[in-house]
């Protein structure tokens, strides 16, 4: 698998360098960067909590199965992926040493329950804190950031909570966070108003995601940054089954069409954030949403055997703590043997497998390929 993906790679490198050459550019090799600096929510938790957010390896709990930003700090021979951040239970402590700042359950607009803008779940304020503690940037930097999926679940929570006028009230006050009352009260007042309101609502969370990586990266001298688009969360297994409830309380109808509209908002966020970045060479957009969404209707192609359910909600395992190699191993699904959830795509309802981190670093290396700096 290793020698497949490195020639994978090099190839890619290979087509990106001819171009650059071609154009009078130059090609960055692996060896110019020395550190990788690291924002974001679970997906890029290298163990603010004690874990990982993937499969738990009971062969090594310590140091757990690589997870993407790992993979491609390792690809460049960078050593300082451990996380900036650790929970100790009551607060959050930090360690000077590491430069993963991403913390399982970030947001770009973290709530106040769980702390808000001064909370480590704070994508800004993890972006912040990066530029304080690692900044200014050089060229020698490689800046990976992540963001958007738990805001994306929080938008549809809110959107399916309303059902009078109270609810419609908190929707109204969840929305504020990112429209102005008067921008998002004349849209309310449509008959379609909450749905239209959801879509300017991620499109401005795009500004919001942009900006904060602007200041605190781009503007403080970084010149190779990756940034991940945010993928269609319909398509997991939790959002499934929130579509599979709504078919069973409302009809398949009501269901595809709350599916088509979770994918406007998120083509809506996407959008926006294509345009912010626009054809500024300093960053690359990785097309997360793209490579997702063709893992997941085109399992074989990528290795996989499951891109639809939860390997440890099909093993009987309630959470992602207790989802380990040898609790995997002891309950396989019938016809299955030892090692199964290996080429499945998903550990819990919300969360990549080793092989689905596997491919998303292989989505961020296509990406920087492209940008020339691999």
């Amino acid at each position: 698998m290793k020698i497949t993906r490195r020639f994978h790679l090099a190839v890619l490198a290979a087509l990106s360098a001819a171009l650059l050459v071609s154009c009078g550019g130059a090609f960055t090799s692996k060896d110019d960067f020395d550190r990788v600096i690291v924002a974001g929510d679970s997906l890029a938790d290298a163990g603010t909590f004690g874990l990982k957010f993937t499969v738990q390896n009971s062969a090594a709990p310590a140091d757990g199965f690589p997870i993407w930003p790992e993979i491609v700090a390792a690809e460049y021979e960078v050593d300082n992926q451990c996380n900036y951040y650790t929970f100790n239970g009551t607060t959050y402590v930090t360690d000077a040493n590491c430069n993963n700042y991403a913390v399982g359950g970030a947001r770009i607009v973290n709530p106040a329950a769980q702390g808000g803008t001064n909370s480590p779940q704070s994508i800004p304020t993890q972006l912040a804190a990066a530029s304080a503690q690692d900044g200014p940037y050089s060229k020698s930097d490689l800046v990976l950031v992540d963001g958007g999926g738990n805001d994306a679940a929080d938008l549809v929570g809110a959107f399916l909570g309303v059902t009078d006028a109270a609810s419609q009230a908190a929707y109204r006050d969840f929305l504020l966070q990112q429209i102005p009352a008067a921008t998002l009260d004349p849209i309310l007042a449509q008959p379609d108003g909450n749905a239209q309101a959801a879509g300017l609502y991620m499109r401005n969370l795009a500004d919001t995601y942009y900006n904060a990586i602007k200041v605190n990266v781009i503007d403080r001298g970084a010149s190779h940054v990756a940034v991940l688009n945010l993928p269609d969360i319909t398509l997991t297994p939790r959002f499934r089954q929130v579509l599979a409830q709504v078919a069973q309380a409302r009809g398949d109808v009501a269901a595809a069409q709350l599916q088509a509209a979770i994918r406007q908002w998120i083509g809506a966020f996407n959008t926006r954030l294509a345009e912010r970045i626009g054809t500024d060479s300093r960053v690359a957009l990785v097309d997360f949403n793209g490579d997702f969404t063709d893992e997941v209707q085109n399992p074989t192609k990528y290795g996989l055997t499951n891109a639809t359910q939860s390997a440890c909600e099909v093993a009987g395992i309630a959470t992602i703590q207790a989802c380990t190699t040898a609790a995997l191993d002891a309950n396989p699904p019938a016809g299955q043997r030892a090692g199964w959830w290996q080429t499945w795509a998903f550990s819990d309802s919300f969360h990549p497998t080793p092989l689905g981190h596997r491919l998303l670093a292989d989505s961020v290396f296509r990406a920087l390929a492209a940008a020339g700096w691999l």
